[in-house]
């Protein structure tokens, strides 16, 4: 969804079966916003999503009764399908409860066709923008850092709960990547907080655009960072995806001219089909593989698997790692 302008032309999609509704929606939007608008119009749900998938709208004009929809289905695939396009629900129902049931449905406003007027219709339009828009602000807010524009440590929670449902259906390894930028102190310490600031956005930036759009990558804490990555044919394909890692940082980052260097230790934790293990233990195990890589010099990755197998000769247990990595 763009940012609209008092001088854009709003792209309207009208999902409407009503030959009469449709002529008294038009010429409602003909009156209220003259020249303003540019209305496309679709007669059933299917033929909605078809139009979304080749163009794009500002806003969505929703009918409640639509022959391929049932009660509300049609306003939570509309919903699925285009998350970001504001949704006003129009109904000829006086009863409140729809609109109400539209609303909680994901609908930005709704408005009666009886009584429709160009002042109410125009209202509605901008409000539901604009409601949309500060809607996705507040999203960003609770689900990603404000430096980086990563997903935030709630965010990876949930996708890593989501990965593991997943698991279970597709049958295919996930691992987590804990990774943590070796003396970003350092890096305060020489260049202040701004030039720390710098250093963790373009860290983010090579990360960003170095993975496939359905891994999840995540700044957790200070240097601390995260990666999701689902669907791996077996374990070993993680540490290709560290080695990866380590080869973003081969190059120095620049600052006013200035080139810093640093190393990265990175903590590898998997999960297989049918492994049982909660989203908090799963963290750990990649934080206490990522504190055993700090123990090498340089940039480096270790394996949980491999950490414990180095440490079955000590008597050392697993919860003893993790503990100890805390």
């Amino acid at each position: 969804m763009r940012i609209t302008s008092t001088t854009d032309q709003l792209r309207i999609l009208l999902i409407e079966d009503s030959v009469g509704d449709v002529r008294l929606v038009k010429r409602v939007l003909d009156s209220a916003m003259p020249e303003a608008f540019i209305l496309e119009v679709a007669v059933t749900l299917e033929a909605a999503l078809q139009l979304l998938a080749v163009q794009s709208f500002d806003i969505a004009l929703l009918d409640r009764t639509l022959p391929d929809v049932d009660g509300f289905s049609g306003m939570h695939r509309l919903h699925n399908f285009a998350p970001d396009l504001p949704i006003v629900f129009l109904t000829g129902n006086q009863e409140e409860r729809f609109a109400f049931d539209a609303i909680r449905s994901g609908a930005q406003d709704y408005l009666l066709k009886d009584g429709l007027d160009g002042h109410l219709l125009r209202r509605a339009i901008q409000y539901a923008i604009l409601r949309k828009q500060f809607e996705g602000i507040l999203i960003m807010r609770a689900n990603y850092d404000p430096l980086t524009g990563l997903a935030n440590p709630t965010l990876f929670e949930s996708r890593l709960d989501m990965a593991k449902a997943r698991m279970k259906r597709n049958d295919r390894t996930f691992a987590v990547l804990y990774l943590d930028l070796d003396g970003f102190k350092a890096v305060n310490d020489a260049l202040g907080h701004s030039g720390g600031d710098d250093l963790l956005r373009q860290f983010a930036d090579r990360l960003k655009s170095a993975f496939r759009p359905y891994d999840t990558i995540a700044r957790l804490c200070g240097d601390d960072f995260a990666i999701l990555a689902e669907d791996l044919a077996d374990p070993n394909a993680a540490e290709v995806i560290a080695r990866k890692v380590i080869a973003l940082l081969a190059s120095p980052f620049t600052f006013h001219e200035r080139e810093i260097s640093v190393n990265i230790s990175i903590g590898i934790a998997t999960c297989a089909p049918g492994q049982e293990i909660t989203t908090k233990a799963l963290m750990k195990q990649a934080d206490a593989a990522m504190h055993d890589a700090k123990l090498t010099p340089g940039s480096f990755y270790q394996t949980y698997v491999t950490l414990l197998s180095h440490l079955t000769h000590t008597g050392v247990g697993a919860e003893e790692v993790i503990t100890t990595a805390e």
